[in-house]
């Protein structure tokens, strides 16, 4: 079974959240890559600590507990 999202769906890598990074106004760029959120939030929590966020043992909590949502 493919798990794979469409094209313009990218992952909110704070709380987990698909997002269409065609509409989002939330985006950031980090070492030339770019991550797309769901909120003004989840997107200032990233730019504070990318590396937590990116960090292969992070696991998003979900909209559970999180601010903006």
């Amino acid at each position: 079974m493919d798990m794979s999202l469409p094209m313009n769906m990218a992952i909110d890598p704070v709380c987990g959240m698909q997002v269409d990074a065609m509409t989002t106004s939330h985006k950031a760029d980090h070492e030339g890559t770019a991550y797309y959120f769901c909120s003004r939030g989840c997107m200032l929590d990233f730019q504070d600590a990318p590396e937590k966020y990116l960090d292969p043992s992070y696991e998003p909590g979900g909209m559970e507990g999180m601010h903006g949502h």
